[in-house]
């Protein structure tokens, strides 16, 4: 996964985004809404991780990446970089998320260089929970939403290992 890019998403990434899906449990993350998806994608600050001509995946920042639950109960309050990341369906599972996310972590870092972030991630997603705890994200806390629980877990400033 080397010599990715990362650009903002385009019309073309965000159709093919909209048709990835996962298998159970990771079909949480199907997306239900094309309409509502795809305006999303391209009025926020959603950006495309490029191998070549492969969409590796994708990753948001800032508000969008809040659950709304979690805003709607004072989650958020503390001053971070929100992220959420996506990988495509292909290529999870394989042993790729942890370069995936050191690339979006690396861009971060040059854009905010001297920033905590933050991420929030459904309980049942043990896989992502285990990398970001890897990579030194701790829980600060939990809370309900309509079709999981979540956890946030922040890290102090943006790593770049």
């Amino acid at each position: 996964m080397k010599d990715c890019v990362i650009a903002d998403i385009t019309p073309e990434d965000a159709v093919r985004v909209i048709q990835w899906k996962y298998e159970s449990p990771y079909d949480f993350y199907n997306i239900k809404s094309q309409a509502e998806a795809m305006q999303e994608f391209l009025i926020n600050a959603y950006y495309s991780v490029r191998h070549g001509d492969q969409l590796i995946g994708i990753f948001c920042i800032g508000p969008s990446a809040q659950v709304p639950e979690g805003r709607a109960a004072g989650i958020y309050r503390e001053s971070y970089v929100d992220v959420g990341i996506g990988m495509a369906p292909s290529y999870t599972g394989q042993g790729n998320g942890k370069d995936f996310f050191r690339i979006i972590v690396s861009y971060l870092k040059k854009q905010f260089p001297d920033a905590g972030v933050r991420l929030s991630v459904a309980t049942f997603n043990t896989r992502a929970i285990r990398l970001y705890e890897n990579t030194g994200f701790k829980s600060v806390a939990t809370f309900p939403a309509k079709d999981a629980d979540f956890i946030v877990m922040t890290h102090p400033t943006i790593m770049t290992t």
